[in-house]
C-alpha cells in the first residue's frame, strides 16, 4: 500500500498468517497526518542542534524519538530532524503492531521501519539514490525481529556535508539508522578543490542546518581522495557500531566501497551478478 501525504511516501507490506495483509488505508492515512502534525508543532525545537534540548517530556513520543536519536549518534552536530524520516516509519511500525502482523515494512521515502517475527530473514535491496534505481547491493538480515534501515547520500532528498554516493544503515531503529545514514555520510568526506560547497541557508532558507556547509558538487578526485573518503567515513562507523548504535553500515563513493560487515553476524552483504 502507498500512502502519500505531505512530505511522506509511505509504503506498507504486511504479513498475517502467512499471506499479504490489507491494510486500512483510511485509518493508516489517518494515524499518518497525526503523527505529521505531532512533529510540526514542534518545529522550532526540532530544528535546533540536539545538545541545546534538554527537557524532552513535553514533546509528543515521535518527536521525543528523534531527539533521543541524535543525541545517541552525534547531539553537537545534528539536529532531530536528521531523524523525523525514520522516526515517522518507526511510530506507524508501533501503531500497526496493533493488529497482531508477523511481518511489517514501513518505508518512508527510503528510511524503512521492519518488524520481523517470522523465522526467514529479511532481504533488503540498496537503491541508487541519485538515479531511483537498484544497485547490485543486498543486505541480508536474519535473526532480528525490531530494526530499521536507512541510506543517506550526496544527491537524496537532505543536505549532506559529505561525499558519499549512499551510505546505509542498519540499527536497532529506524530513528537511529536515519540520523547515523547523515552522520556516517558527512564524515566520508575530504576537503578538495573539485568539492563546491555553499551555505544550506543560502539553498534553503527553511532549512535546519543554515550555517552548515552543504556539498553541491562534486568533481575529479583521485583514487587516493576517494580511498581517503571512505576510510573516514569507516571509521565513525565502526565507532558506533562499536558503541551499540548501529549494527551494520555498508559506505560506497564513486567506485570504492566498505563496510562494517564481517561474515559471522546477523546480517549479510550479498552482491547479485557479482562475487
Amino acid at each position: 500500500m502507498l500512502i502519500d501525504i505531505g512530505p511522506a511516501t509511505v509504503v506498507l507490506e504486511g504479513e498475517k498468517g502467512g499471506k499479504a495483509y490489507r491494510f486500512d488505508r483510511s485509518s493508516v492515512s489517518s494515524r499518518v497526518e497525526s503523527i505529521l502534525a505531532e512533529v510540526a508543532e514542534c518545529l522550532p525545537v526540532l530544528k535546533e542542534k540536539a545538545h541545546r534540548i534538554r527537557q524532552t517530556a513535553y514533546l509528543p513520543r515521535v518527536a521525543q524519538a528523534m531527539v533521543d536519536a541524535v543525541k545517541k549518534i552525534d547531539a553537537a552536530s545534528l539536529t532531530p530532524m536528521a531523524a523525523v524520516a525514520g522516526a515517522v516509519a518507526e511510530e506507524l511500525k508501533e501503531y500497526l503492531k496493533g493488529e497482531g502482523l508477523e511481518f511489517i515494512s514501513v518505508n518512508n521515502g527510503g528510511d524503512i521501519a521492519i518488524y520481523n517475527g517470522r523465522p526467514k530473514p529479511v532481504a533488503i535491496g540498496i537503491g541508487d539514490i541519485k538515479s531511483n534505481r537498484p544497485t547490485p547491493y543486498v543486505l541480508r538480515v536474519e535473526g532480528l525481529t525490531d530494526f530499521g534501515v536507512a541510506t543517506s547520500g550526496f544527491g537524496g532528498r537532505s543536505f549532506t556535508l559529505g561525499l558519499a554516493d549512499m551510505v546505509s544503515v542498519v540499527a536497532p531503529s529506524a530513528p537511529l539508522a536515519d540520523a547515523a545514514a547523515t552522520f556516517i555520510c558527512n564524515n566520508t568526506n575530504v576537503d578538495d578543490a573539485s568539492v563546491v560547497r555553499r551555505k544550506a541557508a543560502e539553498i534553503d532558507p527553511a532549512t535546519d542546518i543554515p550555517e552548515e556547509w552543504v556539498t553541491v558538487h562534486i568533481g575529479m578526485l583521485s583514487p587516493e581522495r576517494v580511498g581517503e573518503a571512505l576510510s573516514h567515513g569507516k571509521e565513525v562507523a565502526e565507532r558506533l557500531k562499536g558503541e551499540g548504535r548501529i549494527t551494520e553500515a555498508v559506505i560506497l563513493f564513486r567506485k570504492g566501497m566498505v563496510t562494517t560487515i564481517e561474515g559471522d553476524g546477523n546480517i549479510h552483504l550479498e552482491v547479485k551478478r557479482g562475487n
